[in-house]
């Protein structure tokens, strides 16, 4: 029998005893009795720690390594590494070759080859060769609706955590100051997403220090914006450009401003979704409502900060979409769905974040924000409907974006608790 699956299932086959416990014995003939199998290890080191495991007479107390063949103890080189000195039990599928410990000792082995449950390696089977949209598609009716909803909920926390990685680095970036933080995170959310490596960019390089100093002038504000983002390039065009063109140079020689270095992308974008329009956005969102950052981390009511994003932008741009070409003339205000956008890209995480390290991890209103949204409509929500699963709102649709992207889609059915629960039925 060959074990044609990764090492991931045999640490689910020890950790959920799914073998025939009866008669082990170490490869030398040594009675074992398995009396704890330890807590997975997600860090280096050791698969599972803080194992107990009677071998003979003697109970020893330590840590288990799983390897598909004993080989692999030598291939990974745990024997010139002294984490591992303390490895009590090494757990296998075959074993090849004897292994010792980095100070020498030999290290008892147990072959779980003819001891594994098939059925569990069948549903394992199942699940990684089924080509529905996720793998458990037509097994999910099995499962309560308790465990889904509970791991759901861990979904949409672990995504929002995510976010806090990024977040955390602006943090230190700007030395401490919220504002420019979240700023920072603001801005970047207009890029969507394709931009959004450009316009993070543009807001380290036009701080929000100097953004509030000019917040009175939005001609200002839109020649800082445009200027830095490097589209003040000549000064020829319409006049509005070059007044825009000659304040930028006034201003950039003031502060020595330096322009942004990544380039923006253009392709496949509806025109309200143009690098211009939504520069043009940004500096008319800091214009009206110069306060955002603070406004939003004193924690209103979702309708209150909607409000404050029924704005206008400056009369140039009903009648362009870009410099230098007129169009039709169309309000070019920040749209219901762009709202929600920036609610689940930028408002949203950074509350979690600021709840999280602020309010001593009491995410309650980032959460319920997330209630109160409405769910995407998308291909990927669409079709977890089809599975029978009710979304209802963007905390339901954004946790099942999160399970698809980083679990479903890449087959992690071993980490995820509705795949493990389906496996252990």
């Amino acid at each position: 029998m060959i074990f044609q699956y990764n090492e991931d299932l045999l640490q689910f086959i020890w950790q959920y005893q799914l073998y025939n416990p009866k008669g082990l014995k170490t490869e030398k003939g040594e009675n074992i009795t398995v009396i704890k199998q330890g807590q997975i290890n997600f860090n280096s080191g050791p698969d599972f720690e803080n194992a107990q495991i009677k071998i003979d007479k003697s109970i020893h107390f330590g840590s288990v390594e799983i390897h598909i063949d004993s080989k692999d103890w030598h291939t990974h080189k745990h024997q010139t590494d002294s984490a591992y000195d303390n490895v009590i039990l090494h757990v296998c599928f075959s074993n090849s070759k004897m292994v010792s410990r980095k100070d020498g000792t030999s290290l008892p082995t147990l072959v779980l080859k003819d001891r594994i449950n098939l059925d569990s390696l069948e549903k394992y089977n199942r699940l990684m060769t089924k080509k529905t949209f996720i793998p458990c598609e037509n097994q999910l009716s099995s499962l309560s609706n308790f465990t889904i909803n509970n791991w759901i909920d861990r979904m949409v926390v672990e995504r929002l955590e995510d976010r806090c990685m990024l977040f955390q680095s602006y943090l230190e970036t700007a030395k401490g100051n919220w504002n420019q933080a979240f700023y920072t995170a603001i801005i970047r959310s207009f890029g969507m997403p394709i931009n959004s490596d450009f316009f993070e960019e543009l807001a380290l390089k036009l701080p929000y220090q100097l953004v509030q100093k000019h917040h009175l002038s939005l001609f200002q504000l839109e020649a800082l914006f445009f200027g830095v983002a490097n589209l003040l390039k000549e000064p020829d065009g319409d006049s509005y450009y070059q007044g825009l063109h000659n304040e930028y140079v006034f201003l950039s020689k003031k502060y020595g401003l330096k322009k942004v270095n990544h380039q923006l992308k253009f392709g496949r974008m509806r025109p309200m979704n143009l690098p211009h329009v939504k520069i043009a956005q940004i500096a008319a969102l800091f214009h009206h409502v110069p306060q955002i950052t603070n406004k939003v981390l004193s924690l209103p009511e979702v309708h209150e900060i909607k409000s404050l994003l029924a704005f206008d932008l400056s009369d140039y741009w009903k009648t362009h979409y870009s410099f230098h070409k007129i169009s039709k003339e169309r309000s070019k205000h920040i749209s219901k769905k762009f709202v929600n956008h920036l609610f689940l890209n930028a408002f949203i995480p950074f509350v979690f974040f600021y709840e999280k390290t602020k309010l001593v991890g009491d995410t309650t209103k980032a959460l319920d924000y997330l209630g109160s949204l409405s769910s995407e409509s998308n291909s990927i929500i669409d079709k977890w409907k089809l599975t029978g699963i009710s979304v209802n709102n963007a905390l339901t649709s954004q946790a099942l974006l999160h399970l698809y992207k980083t679990y479903c889609n890449s087959q992690r059915c071993l980490q995820c608790n509705i795949g493990k629960e389906l496996l252990l039925q």
